[in-house]
């Protein structure tokens, strides 16, 4: 069993935040994925490396001028490669932000164990330990029923040496079209600042199921899936606007945000009506 390794050392930039005031989710999946090749280069491996699942929990936010840190293992293997856990914290105080496990193509052989179990604190708590969600085609009805929430170009900047998409650009997509879909089920943006209401994910995993190039169109829909008291969970889907294929999934536990208090808060009564009836089945 190998003691983990410094792979990541940085700070939070103002381009790193979204309208919350924290670091956004793409800047921790691309953490995540330098630590990946940080991790190889460091056992003899060259080459890009290429993640099929991301598992993330957040601890504790990062703001504006935060360092942070990341540390990184093996934890096991899947029938892919190596599983690598990254635990990210506040260089300044010490305390955990985020942990992230990735299922990786590096062979094995890099560290044949034994492995050590993973932390509570990076196991799954609000979303199942696999992934249900169909495999969905664009011109399928249940894709119709989703809400859209992104279309654009995949650009090649978004894109590794070897041409394919970013696994923080895949997640980027998500992100980018968060807003459109709480305005679409009645949460829209100046109605949550007056409130002084924010929306921050607690827990995610993105699952990618194709390679995906540049000058691609996707197109990103979502569903609203389950509220569980404080917690809403909700479904993204992918695809190739060209061939309708599903590229990629999303799943996601999310809460309100005092944004003064820096709290979660309890859905009112009234938000709760608003969302009920954009709850679908969708797995």
């Amino acid at each position: 069993m190998t003691d983990p390794i410094q792979t990541v050392q940085s700070i939070v930039n103002t381009w790193n935040c979204d309208e919350v005031g924290h670091m956004n989710v793409q800047f921790y999946v691309a953490a995540a994925s330098d630590a990946n090749h940080a991790y190889a280069v460091s056992h003899g491996q060259s080459g890009p490396v290429l993640s099929s699942r991301d598992h993330i929990r957040f601890h504790r936010e990062l703001r504006v001028g935060d360092i942070f840190a990341v540390t990184s293992r093996a934890s096991g293997i899947h029938e892919g490669g190596l599983i690598l856990s990254h635990e990210l914290h506040n260089s300044a105080t010490g305390v955990l932000a985020a942990t992230l496990t990735n299922q990786t193509d590096l062979p094995a052989h890099l560290d044949d164990g034994p492995y050590a179990p993973l932390k509570d604190e990076a196991l799954p708590r609000g979303l199942p330990g696999m992934s249900s969600l169909p495999r969905l085609q664009l011109d399928d009805q249940a894709a119709q029923n989703l809400i859209p929430i992104y279309q654009g170009v995949v650009h090649p900047e978004h894109c590794d040496e070897t041409g394919r998409m970013r696994q923080q650009h895949i997640m980027g997509r998500f992100s980018d079209g968060a807003a459109h879909l709480w305005q679409q089920v009645g949460f829209d943006r100046d109605t949550m600042l007056k409130a002084r209401r924010g929306t921050v994910v607690l827990e995610m995993r993105l699952d990618r199921l194709a390679d995906v190039r540049a000058g691609t169109v996707l197109v990103a829909k979502s569903a609203m899936v389950e509220v569980m008291g404080r917690v809403l969970c909700f479904a993204h889907f992918l695809f190739d606007a060209s061939t309708g294929a599903l590229v990629a999934t999303g799943e996601a536990a999310a809460v309100m945000l005092d944004l003064d208090a820096r709290k979660t808060v309890a859905f009112s009564d009234e938000e709760s009506a608003k969302l009920a009836p954009y709850i679908m089945k969708v797995g």
